[in-house]
């Protein structure tokens, strides 16, 4: 029996607003496959290892910590390991199913140290969306809680204007998953959010494979209408029983000389991911926004005095 076939854990990766909840919720559907709410497993773990490093070069962490104790990096790594791989091993057994998916939305900025952490013991499955799509969703999303998640406040305080902030947030999730994959091809599928909403079958089919699951895919149908186990998780997903394509071009959404201004950071990867260049006309001119200001503003202030 080969290792891979041992495997009964896949981590979803993606950056937040890509999909990975309607992923997770259409996998924890399946008849092997139990995919519960965000834990926030290995995020976490992936902080208890975390280090800083002084000027001498000395990395102070719990690894080394623990070493001075007698306790081998690898053993702590077990131990950790262990902890982690057990709450969802048994809560797989508990729901009667062969396989565990965990997705929680932070892990995607952690892959390295939770790629030290489980190494070639899970299945890595990411998914990708297109840049500006997720930029608009992030914000939206802040914009309802109120506040920006801790792992995008270096972002959002580099580039004070949201979209700018998250395209940066995604273009670097983007390129350790895809990094991930290029180091571990046999143990990693990414794919993208539109490719999964355009052909849900397929794409279905594709992810069961490389899971080691029944590939039968009758259980979609409906999977959506199924509320499963609440806990934390995306509230959008439950605000429809079906996939739909309704989301796939949100970026459309923006200003055309914020998308002019902004295409050039993410153009050679949406090249890279297959996504047609974005349309965005001539770039902007600053004299001529300044006369739309204007003529705006004058056009409220006669309204205001109208009233």
């Amino acid at each position: 029996m080969s290792a891979a076939s041992t495997i009964s854990g896949t981590i979803i990766l993606g950056h937040p607003r890509s999909g990975t909840t309607l992923l997770r919720r259409l996998l924890d559907a399946h008849p092997e496959i139990a995919a519960p709410p965000e834990t926030h497993l290995f995020g976490a773990a992936a902080r208890f290892l975390a280090a800083d490093v002084t000027a001498e070069g000395t990395d102070m962490g719990v690894l080394s910590g623990l070493e001075y104790l007698g306790f081998e990096e690898s053993e702590t790594l077990d131990r950790l390991r262990a902890l982690c791989f057990g709450f969802l091993d048994d809560f797989a057994r508990q729901s009667g199913k062969r396989f565990w998916a965990e997705k929680t939305a932070f892990d995607a900025f952690q892959i390295p140290m939770i790629e030290r952490l489980c190494g070639d013991r899970v299945r890595y499955l990411g998914i990708l969306r297109h840049p500006f799509s997720v930029a608009v969703s992030c914000r939206e999303f802040c914009d309802a809680m109120g506040s920006y998640p801790q792992v995008l406040h270096h972002y959002v305080r580099r580039w004070p204007q949201p979209i700018e902030a998250f395209l940066h947030s995604w273009i670097d999730v983007s390129e350790a998953l895809v990094a991930l994959g290029q180091r571990r091809p046999q143990q990693v599928l990414i794919l993208r959010y539109e490719d999964l909403v355009d052909d849900l079958t397929g794409s279905l089919t594709d992810i069961l494979g490389f899971m080691g699951a029944d590939t039968d895919t009758g259980f979609a149908e409906g999977a959506l209408a199924r509320v499963g186990d609440l806990g934390f998780s995306d509230h959008k997903s439950y605000q429809s029983s079906s996939v739909h394509t309704n989301s796939r071009d949100r970026w459309r959404e923006l200003p055309m000389p914020q998308v002019a201004r902004l295409a050039p950071l993410a153009a050679d990867w949406l090249e890279r991911l297959g996504y047609p260049p974005l349309e965005t006309g001539p770039a902007p001119d600053f004299q001529e926004a300044r006369r739309r200001y204007l003529h705006s503003l004058g056009h409220h202030a006669r309204s205001t005095r109208k009233a």
